[in-house]
């Protein structure tokens, strides 16, 4: 019987498709795996077990647990407001007079919410922001779906229309929708005002900052006489995090990891647009670089990057900058080139099949820079050269691929008529510089989340004793009857404990060994399913640790023996290679100390 809010919200949501929302997985027999969210690797360690809904992290981090535990990880919530935000995606209803999920950050989530509601009614009354998202062919479905609101030219509509709602001056504040005044009368104003509103919001869909665009209402969206900044944005607050957060990315992620690929735009407009026009794997960065927050983010879900290049100095700049940082995190970088002038928005406004097609045309980023480079430079004259090789070289040196970058090395050769060797030259000068200016991988690295340094490797007799173990804990009862006389010598305690309480039905009640139990199970569940026969490969482990054991003990007696011999112990020595000899024909392991 389901009595509790937990309870109820683990038997509404499956645990696979919550992680999927915010991991790629693959399939691993009966369990899920991917890369670890939490710490960098390679090698998939990170499962998911459906049948336990639960999931662990068998390689650096060793992290593990449920979906509330999951959630609190991965959006830095405690646990009454990941209980508040599954509680929601599952359709629980929980006290909303419980004091314990009244915490400052829910505080915030229910005033944006409160205020994303109050910018999207009064847009509906208002004509001329209408007529200007319609006249950027803008649809009243893409409106209603991205939310888009409207912000009024008063100083204090905003936070009038939260006080109806009972939300304090200090809660607008707090949540970046007020500014307080230079007065010292404790006094606020809005912080939005004649703006076009887009709101920011999570992975899961909660509103957590607003993104103005700029609306002269007497001049049908002609800001041309205003000094303001095209887009104001909501500054850091406690659930605003602009180095974290990607517009558009909850209605993207979908798509994202279904495609493997993430199309990256620079404004909201771009964004909303190119959803309107059938790319919905795209977000946006608000004109500004990607972070290596936002980058992790994302490669959870892609390894694909496309982003949109825009012609003018500043747009290239931002672009360039996110394109060096992503090819650290090992993205496939891609380029969808528009016609000179226009953005993503406004080519798809002229015709929604140009957007698409410069997205499906995406060209690797060097051949798309070569390109460029040479039809903007004379590759005949020094001076030509010499910018060519500038812009180039950077790129070329960021490819992970030693084939790819020795290819590109040879046409950059090639097209310029120098040898190879001067190529090379430049390119580590121009790499070592780029590195200066961007501080590093390790800064890049250690930015994107803190991830602790990896363990020391475990040894190979260290795994076998793991395997063996995991192998033991999933089978059945006869298979561990194969292995109960076996005299096996664990360097693992807690391994020579389990074993202990597998085969030999010992009992151990320690709470090390009770949780380690538990994740020792999924292991299991996780080898077999990648095995045809577990029988056999117990018994493998078993010979190789057999044999294993036997090699430690011949250096620990050939220790001995030399230092007996050292010493003029000959009678010690003699007995000792006897021992060694013994050791030789035995087969089955001697109880030796190593």
């Amino acid at each position: 019987m389901i009595n509790s809010p937990t309870e109820e919200i683990k038997a509404r949501l499956d645990i696979v498709e919550f992680i999927r929302s915010y991991v790629r997985l693959e399939k691993a027999g009966i369990n899920f795996k991917a890369p670890c969210p939490f710490h960098t690797e390679k090698t998939p360690s990170f499962f998911v077990s459906p049948i336990r809904q639960t999931w662990h992290c068998f390689g650096g981090c060793g992290e593990g647990g449920d979906i509330f535990k999951f959630v609190m990880k991965i959006e830095g919530l405690d646990f009454p407001e990941a209980l508040r935000l599954l509680a929601g995606r599952a359709g629980v209803v929980i006290a909303r007079e419980n004091p314990a999920l009244r915490s400052e950050r829910n505080r915030l989530y229910d005033v944006c919410e409160a205020a994303a509601r109050i910018f999207e009614r009064r847009l509906l009354l208002t004509a001329e922001p209408k007529e200007y998202l319609k006249s950027r062919a803008m649809s009243e479905e893409t409106v209603r779906r991205f939310r888009i609101g409207w912000a009024p030219p008063s100083w204090n509509f905003i936070l009038k229309s939260l006080a109806q709602k009972k939300f304090t001056p200090e809660d607008a504040e707090h949540a970046g929708l007020a500014i307080r005044s230079d007065k010292n009368d404790g006094s606020r104003y809005d912080r939005f005002r004649s703006r076009i509103m887009f709101p920011i919001t999570d992975a899961s869909g909660r509103v957590i900052g607003f993104g103005g665009r700029i609306f002269e209402t007497g001049g049908a969206g002609d800001a041309s006489e205003r000094t303001e900044a095209k887009y104001i944005n909501t500054p850091q607050t406690l659930i605003y995090d602009k180095s974290r957060a990607l517009y558009g990315f909850d209605k993207a992620k979908q798509e994202i990891r279904a495609k493997n690929n993430v199309v990256v735009t620079e404004g909201y407009m771009d964004c909303v647009m190119s959803h309107q026009a059938g790319v919905t794997h795209t977000i946006a960065v608000s004109g500004t670089a990607l972070t290596a927050q936002q980058l992790k983010i994302l490669r959870r879900l892609c390894d694909t990057m496309i982003c949109s290049f825009d012609a003018d100095a500043a747009g290239e700049s931002a672009t360039r900058r996110s394109l060096a940082l992503a090819a650290q995190f090992d993205f496939t970088r891609l380029i969808a080139a528009i016609p000179s002038g226009k953005d993503p928005a406004d080519t798809v406004r002229e015709d929604p099949s140009l957007w698409r097609d410069a997205v499906a045309g995406a060209k690797p980023v060097v051949a798309f820079y070569f390109e460029k480079a040479f039809r903007e430079e004379n590759p005949a004259a020094a001076e030509g050269k010499k910018k060519i090789a500038a812009s180039l070289l950077p790129l070329i040196a960021e490819l992970a691929d030693e084939i790819e970058k020795a290819h590109w090395i040879g046409e950059l050769s090639r097209r310029l008529a120098v040898p190879e060797e001067a190529i090379r030259g430049d390119m580590q000068r121009a790499a070592a510089a780029e590195r200066d200016r961007l501080g590093g991988r390790g800064a890049a690295m250690s930015d994107a989340g803190g991830a602790k340094a990896p363990p020391a490797p475990l040894s190979r007799r260290e795994l076998l004793e793991d395997r063996l173990i995991a192998l033991l804990a999933a089978d059945s009862d006869e298979i561990r009857a194969l292995v109960i006389g076996e005299d096996i010598i664990f360097a693992s305690e807690m391994n020579g404990r389990l074993f202990q309480v597998l085969v030999r039905g010992a009992h151990d009640s320690g709470t090390d060994i009770v949780a380690y139990m538990e994740d020792i199970r999924f292991k299991g569940e996780m080898v077999t399913s990648q095995i045809a026969d577990a029988r056999a490969e117990i018994l493998l482990c078993i010979r190789e640790l057999k044999e294993l054991f036997k090699r430690e003990q011949r250096r620990v007696i050939g220790a001995e023996i030399a230092r007996q011999e050292r010493a003029g112990d000959h009678e010690g020595a003699e007995s000792s290679v006897k021992d060694l000899d013994r050791l030789s024909e035995r087969k089955q392991l001697r109880t030796l100390a190593p």
